[in-house]
């Protein structure tokens, strides 16, 4: 399994850089059973199938697939006054094994999955899609825009030509 590349802006830097390794922790068992569940391909897009349920391509409310993945396939991680570092660990944590499950899923890749951080409430949202090279990333929208602090993870490998 190749390393996925990856970008983040200087927000996220300083964050992760404020993390130590030993403080990732556990993911739960509603995480686990959506990782368990793996993907789907539906409508020419690959989703989470634990969230998948009566989801369907509209083009009036969604842009393209990108944007239809990105709103289908987003999890949200609640800071709270316990360990305000907690969400974004649990989201860090989340992201590596979601790209783990993308590259076993057999699923045509590449994909990129995108982490980041509400700098208001310090939640966490982590979100994936296919890269398309004609569809515009919301990854790209948010680094330039962004207050958010942003990572960025390119993985998987592209269909055999």
């Amino acid at each position: 399994m190749a390393r996925p590349s990856l970008r983040a802006n200087a927000k996220m830097q300083l964050l992760i850089g404020g993390l130590a390794a030993a403080s990732l922790p556990p993911l739960s068992g509603r995480i686990l059973r959506c990782l368990a569940e793996g993907v789907v391909e539906c409508d020419g897009a690959v989703l989470l199938k634990a969230l998948s349920a009566g989801a369907a391509f509209d083009a009036l409310r969604h842009r393209d697939r990108t944007g239809y993945e990105c709103a289908i396939n987003q999890l949200r991680f609640e800071a709270t006054q316990a360990g305000p570092d907690r969400a974004l660990a649990t989201a860090l944590t989340f992201a590596g094994q979601l790209i783990e499950m993308l590259e076993r899923s057999g699923c045509a890749g590449p994909f990129r999955v995108i982490v980041s951080q509400d700098a208001r409430d310090r939640g966490c949202s982590v979100r994936f899609h296919r890269l398309r090279p004609q569809e515009v990333s919301p990854a790209e929208d948010a680094e330039r825009d962004s207050d958010d602090a942003i990572l960025v993870l390119d993985c998987g490998t592209p269909p055999a030509a």
